[in-house]
């Protein structure tokens, strides 16, 4: 049996591979192509954290796989990454086990990839100003797809700890070959953005509609429990809304789900999913759109798709 490592995995996964991978895979999903059941998690609250088993199979892509995915905020103080995953590939034609992927940069590129796909439809094609709040692993991958699908001309940041800015900066700026600026605050970050991502474990909203411009696009990615959210309920309400899967969305996301509680949207709200962007089946930004906004949970496909490209590429890459 195969085992890929974060290391081999990034030797042959770029995010413009990524990013068209996960556009074709939320296309299948739109199409009805896609065996997805709902994932299921357990909270180990005695831990803080919580274990997610994400299975999928896509027909047109001849990908079958299943993710498990730990999510752990209070890690990183013991020295260990808040989220860690693993990926279970099969042949769909046989259900033998083909490789074991350590899903760990594998999540965090695909999570990126899918904010990538979202901006090609969603943010004002002019964009030259992206804000990320969050400056651990996944900030960092969701600036690199920003940048993939956008002419940026600097990457605004804010995190928490300096010194995860600091990090970002130093690794990021001659990756993605513009300035990353930190900022003193969430909203200094976002204040001239056109493109605004948020990559935290918050639970309450690290991002308000007064601090926004009137031309934005924001891709919230960074909680999928319902009593957690990352936005306002202003910035829900203004905004056009897509998300990445309209029954996940129901289940789990509290972006969504905490204004309708309040009684400030109904499910209608929700213009649509990603893969009918994908399809055209509904329009993205149009110029009369202002406020834009694309919640993800994350879905099975999404590692699916891009798993089997690696070992695709990886195969290819072996004399």
């Amino acid at each position: 049996m195969l085992f890929l490592s974060d290391e081999d995995i990034a030797e042959v996964l770029s995010m413009s591979d990524a990013i068209e991978a996960v556009e074709k895979a939320f296309g299948e999903y739109a199409k009805g192509s896609v065996k997805m059941p709902s994932r299921s998690t357990i909270m180990l609250d005695k831990f803080g954290g919580s274990i997610s088993f994400m299975p999928s199979y896509l027909e047109e892509t001849n990908a079958l796989a299943t993710k498990i995915i730990s999510i752990y905020p209070n890690n990183p103080a013991k020295g260990l990454p808040t989220t860690v995953a693993w990926i279970v590939v099969n042949d769909p034609e046989t259900g033998m086990m083909e490789a074991l992927l350590d899903g760990t940069y594998l999540t965090a590129v695909r999570t990126g990839a899918v904010t990538g796909v979202a901006a090609r439809y969603l943010a004002p094609k002019d964009a030259k100003v992206a804000a990320v709040i969050g400056c651990g692993v996944q900030g960092k991958t969701q600036a690199w797809a920003v940048s993939e699908a956008c002419d940026l001309d600097i990457v605004r940041i804010f995190d928490l700890s300096e010194e995860r800015m600091e990090q970002f900066v130093e690794e990021m700026e001659p990756k993605l070959g513009v300035e990353v600026a930190p900022a003193s605050s969430g909203a200094d970050a976002v204040g001239e953005a056109d493109v605004v991502v948020t990559a935290t474990t918050s639970s309450r909203p690290v991002v308000r509609r007064e601090w926004l411009g009137g031309r934005v696009h924001v891709s919230a990615i960074g909680s999928f429990y319902p009593d957690y959210r990352e936005l306002d309920t202003d910035i829900v309400c203004e905004a056009k809304v897509v998300v990445d899967s309209r029954e996940a969305i129901l289940e789990e996301a509290g972006d969504i789900l905490i204004p309708i509680k309040e009684g400030a949207i109904t499910e209608d709200h929700i213009h649509a999913e990603l893969g009918e962007l994908v399809l055209g089946q509904k329009v993205g930004r149009t110029e009369e759109d202002g406020l834009t906004v694309f919640k993800s949970v994350g879905l099975a496909i999404q590692d699916s798709s891009v798993a089997s490209l690696v070992l695709k590429k990886w195969r290819e890459s072996q004399p």
